[in-house]
C-alpha cells in the first residue's frame, strides 16, 4: 500500500463526498431530534423574502423553542 501526502489525500474526491454525507447525516439527525437548521432558514428566507430582515441565530432558536414548547406552562 502506498501512502499519499496529506494534502493530496484531503483533495481526493472521496473525502469531499464523505464530508457531504456527514453534513447531510448531521442535518437529518438534528431534524429528527427537533433541532432546527439555521442555515436552511436563512437560505429559504433570502430566496422567498429577499427584503425581509433575517433573525439572528439566537432569535431563530428562541423562536423555534417557543413554537414547539409554547410558553412552558401546563395550566
Amino acid at each position: 500500500m502506498r501512502w499519499l501526502p496529506v494534502k493530496k489525500l484531503l483533495n481526493h474526491p472521496f473525502v469531499g463526498r464523505l464530508k457531504k454525507a456527514c453534513k447531510e447525516a448531521r442535518i437529518a439527525a438534528n431534524y429528527m431530534a427537533g433541532i432546527p437548521d439555521y442555515d436552511r432558514y436563512v437560505a429559504t428566507q433570502r430566496r422567498h423574502n429577499p427584503n425581509a430582515p433575517v433573525m439572528t441565530k439566537v432569535e431563530f432558536l428562541d423562536y423555534c423553542r417557543l413554537k414547539s414548547n409554547g410558553n412552558g406552562r401546563c395550566c
